[in-house]
């Protein structure tokens, strides 16, 4: 379950990304051609860049694509690699949750007060706030993957290239 959700948060990150091409090509040939801007373009592209950020991070742990430093566990010896890949995994799922409470409060409160972003286009902030938390509770579910795998003692995927 945990994998499928990563993989439609993943899927949606890639929307998103093509929504910024869409979006950023359509200024471009708008301004250049018509002399004219498309004023939500850049408060949107941010909103959006945010977004895939978020919704393909727990992908890129699943699939090793994060930073993860290797050359203090390979001179340990298995038991302590295992003990410093378990102490890294729960430190990171610590700091997902705090990133969670964090954004759903923001978006919480965003909502409540009926918050818009001061562009010309009043975005209603709880939208993208809400999206960023969806993406921060991916990236939890997959950090609690992530302790169980190391918990039973599966070795942990490095992305391709990364090794």
């Amino acid at each position: 379950m945990i994998d499928g959700l990563t993989a439609a948060g993943n899927l949606i990150s890639a929307l998103c990304l093509l929504a910024i091409f869409g979006l950023v090509a359509a200024e471009i040939v708008m301004r250049n051609l018509m002399g004219i801007s498309i004023s939500f373009s850049w408060d949107v592209s941010a909103y959006l860049m945010g977004a895939c950020f978020l919704l393909a991070a727990a992908s890129a742990l699943k699939g090793g694509s994060h930073v993860r430093v290797t050359a203090l566990t390979e001179l340990l010896p298995p038991r302590g690699a295992w003990a410093l890949d378990f102490a890294a995994a729960v430190i990171g799922l610590a700091v997902t949750v705090l990133l969670v409470w964090s954004l759903g409060q923001m978006a919480w409160l965003s909502g409540t007060r009926g918050s818009t972003s001061p562009g010309v286009v009043r975005i209603p902030l709880v939208l993208p706030q809400g999206i960023l938390t969806v993406g921060a509770v991916l990236l939890f579910l997959q950090m609690v993957a992530q302790v169980m795998r190391v918990w039973s003692g599966e070795r942990l995927t490095n992305g391709e290239g990364l090794e």
